[in-house]
């Protein structure tokens, strides 16, 4: 079977590369050999973690500090990387905002809508176009287990992981000719800073390391993938219930775990 930089190339850009899943997917794919590319706001946490993978795996980096909820910003990074040849765009950055939709600031969840959709688009036309000239080449999106309900208090961020799971087949449907892997990684409640600051934890809540480790190990066998078997049961299970029930079931789950953890 063939590794990672033997199937895409030398060069993987990963987004929201400063933590969390993000940080993992760097982790993981310099160690399996390939060089990567840190895009996120914060360049002393991206330099931290750089001069790290260097160190550890004598591979080459580049941090591209930019702000994907700026249309112009993450246009920017296209072009900061126009050098190299990207074989793997992981687009993982995310954010959350939790509360009734109405009562919530519009700005946060414009900005949400910039980060956790356009980003994905910008960069995925930037950089997909010059994989399928090179006819080489794999994508992933981060979608969620909350893609598949309609979820109250977390309105948007649900409705835009629900776009990223369809737009994520949708490209793998239009690249099959292309010799380019697509994937929809769809993991449930995973360690992230994430979870912190939505005060959603509980005892199923996954390691990021399982699920990075799950995503690159099937990359090129499946365009979808819910790590961790209940993930799975409960993600499957929405396509046997009717729709009102799923979003009962998930904004329940949603509201009584935020309410016990605030006590």
């Amino acid at each position: 079977m063939k590794s990672l930089k033997e199937a895409y190339g030398d060069w993987a850009l990963i987004t929201g590369a400063s933590s969390g899943i993000g940080e993992v997917f760097c982790r993981k794919l310099a160690a399996a050999g390939m060089n990567v590319v840190l895009v996120a706001r914060r360049k002393d946490r991206l330099d931290k973690i750089a001069k790290e993978l260097n160190d550890e795996h004598s591979i080459h980096t580049r941090v591209v500090c930019a702000d994907l909820s700026d249309e112009e910003e993450t246009k920017t990074v296209v072009g900061a990387v126009d050098d190299l040849e990207i074989g793997l765009l992981v687009n993982n950055a995310g954010i959350l905002n939790t509360g009734n939709f109405l009562d919530n600031d519009l700005e946060d969840e414009i900005r949400l809508i910039n980060i956790n959709c356009k980003s994905y688009i910008i960069l995925t036309h930037g950089l997909g176009n010059k994989m399928k000239e090179r006819n080489k080449g794999a994508l992933i999106f981060l979608s969620s287990l909350t893609a598949v309900s309609a979820i109250s208090r977390w309105a948007n961020y649900a409705a835009s992981k629900g776009f990223d799971l369809q737009f994520a087949e949708a490209i793998d449907a239009e690249l099959k000719d292309y010799n380019i892997d697509v994937m929809a990684l769809c993991p449930g409640l995973t360690h992230t800073e994430l979870v912190k600051i939505s005060k959603f934890n509980n005892p199923m809540t996954m390691n990021a390391d399982v699920v990075v480790d799950n995503a690159l190990n099937k990359l090129g066998k499946t365009n979808l993938l819910v790590p961790g078997l209940m993930n799975k049961i409960n993600f499957f299970s929405t396509r046997i219930n009717p729709r009102l029930l799923n979003t009962k079931i998930f904004s329940s789950v949603v509201k009584s775990t935020q309410e016990s953890n605030l006590k």
